[in-house]
């Protein structure tokens, strides 16, 4: 049976320390981004409140040009049987 090398690995309390800052630096962020976050819910329903106060833009558009497009269809009807 082949013997297991141990490997050992020297780690050093600057090695220690250098990780710790990069934990620290990266918990800093989350907390950034979360505290952005905080507000979310507010902003999305001011979204939410403004398209539902254009919402009749585009039902508008679309009743004109449903009622422009049978208008010219009765009128072109019109013209071919008069």
């Amino acid at each position: 049976m082949p013997e297991v090398e141990a490997m050992h690995v020297k780690v050093t309390i600057n090695d220690l320390y250098k990780e710790q800052q990069e934990t620290n630096k990266l918990l800093i962020q989350l907390a950034a981004q979360l505290q952005n976050m905080a507000d979310l819910p507010d902003r999305v329903r001011a979204v939410e409140k403004t398209q539902d106060e254009n919402s009749w833009i585009p039902k508008l558009i679309w009743a004109a040009l449903s009622t422009g497009i049978v208008g010219f269809g009765t009128a072109l009807f019109t013209l071919i049987r008069g």
